[in-house]
């Protein structure tokens, strides 16, 4: 039988884009299927760690060509109470809009076809390909990744439960830029945190968590709830004064399985990338880099003849130490002692921040994206 593809990719942001990208590159006839017909905004804090960067880089984007914006500081506030520490490396801040649609241009460019504007409503496994259905149309390929990162797939459920998160990106006022010049700022309060920072164009993204607590003490209301925290802390109020929204609404999304990893095999011939393969929690700034090496990581065990479960067995294994330190800190925002332990301690030993950043860091991220 002959198949329409050798691979396709379910999703095109970042792990699906990686995947295609890295297989075209090597000859294969490969499809990205995105089922918005538009670039959209996707709920992310546009932080880019050196890591990130630089599979980017190997990927043909160079993220400081792009506009990016430069971070080399971290800053933790509670609501009253703030400090800042040095990041062990030099980071950026890029909106996930124009990250996409480069990444998406970039996989064209190395030969993918690019199916814009219809869902896969179903994935049809079978002895010798895989089969998905979509728009009515029927293809087939040899190897299929999934690629929907938040959204789960149809019969694909991850378990639910987590915060709603929000993303809105805004034009500040001249004093809230030159705050959040080199920084990556983060605020925590009861019922979750705030992240901001920079981008290019000179606007500025804030990406916010919600528990259920939160969503109902504000109705679900995004404004309501940014009014509500602008009251409480100076940090969100000197930010928000003046700000322009650059959007009617926000991105939102609910129940994130924050520390989530899929352990199960799908099918052999079913890569789970991005958010389908871990999913880690958000203030690590590090969720960019699973979902582009594990794209990559994907296509590689692709070419090698791996199955999806070795491909994933050994993707955990490099997950394992970074998971595990994420969701020990991820504790130190549960209680507002812990929170304000949490910056009192960063405030007398910045150095501790700067090293548990390397913690939650990915690590033995390969340089090579198999270039052709």
């Amino acid at each position: 039988m002959k198949m329409d593809f050798d691979a396709i990719a379910i999703g095109g942001g970042l792990a699906g884009s990686a995947f295609a990208i890295t297989l075209a590159r090597q000859g294969l006839r490969v499809a990205v299927i995105e089922r918005t017909p538009a670039p959209q905004i996707k709920v992310c804090g546009d932080f880019l760690s050196v890591e990130a960067q630089q599979l980017l880089l190997g990927l043909g984007l160079d993220v400081r060509a792009m506009g990016a914006h430069r971070i080399t500081d971290f800053r933790l506030a509670t609501q009253r109470i703030a400090a800042t520490a040095p990041l062990p490396f030099d980071a950026a801040g890029l909106s996930r809009l124009k990250l996409d649609e480069s990444l998406l241009s970039e996989a064209r460019r190395a030969g993918a076809e690019i199916i814009r504007g219809k869902g896969a409503s179903a994935l049809e496994p079978g002895p010798r390909h895989v089969t998905i259905q979509i728009g009515g149309r029927a293809l087939t390929a040899q190897w299929v990744a999934l690629a929907t990162g938040k959204h789960n797939f149809r019969g694909l459920q991850r378990p639910g439960g987590g915060p709603t998160a929000f993303k809105m990106s805004f034009e500040l006022s001249a004093s809230a830029v030159r705050s959040l010049l080199g920084v990556v700022q983060l605020v925590s309060y009861r019922g979750g945190y705030i992240g901001a920072c920079n981008i290019e164009c000179g606007a500025a993204t804030l990406c916010w968590l919600a528990d259920k607590s939160f969503m109902q003490r504000t109705q679900g209301r995004w404004s309501t709830q940014l009014d509500e925290l602008a009251r409480q802390s100076p940090y969100l109020c000197d930010l928000l004064v003046n700000a322009k929204p650059l959007a009617e609404k926000p991105a939102t999304i609910s129940a994130i399985p924050f520390g989530y990893i899929r352990h199960n095999e799908i099918e052999a011939r079913v890569f789970p990338i991005g958010d389908q393969i871990a999913v880690i929690p958000s203030f690590t700034g590090d969720g960019t880099s699973i979902a582009l090496l594990s794209g990559i990581a994907a296509a590689q065990a692709v070419v090698t003849g791996q199955r999806a479960g070795q491909f994933q067995d050994a993707f955990h294994a490099r997950l394992r130490g970074q998971f595990r330190w994420a969701r020990a800190i991820d504790l130190s925002f549960r209680s507002p002692l812990a929170r304000f332990l949490s910056v009192g301690a960063v405030a007398a030993f910045p150095g501790l921040a700067t090293g548990l950043t390397r913690l939650t860091r990915l690590t033995n991220a390969p340089s090579d994206t198999m270039r052709a």
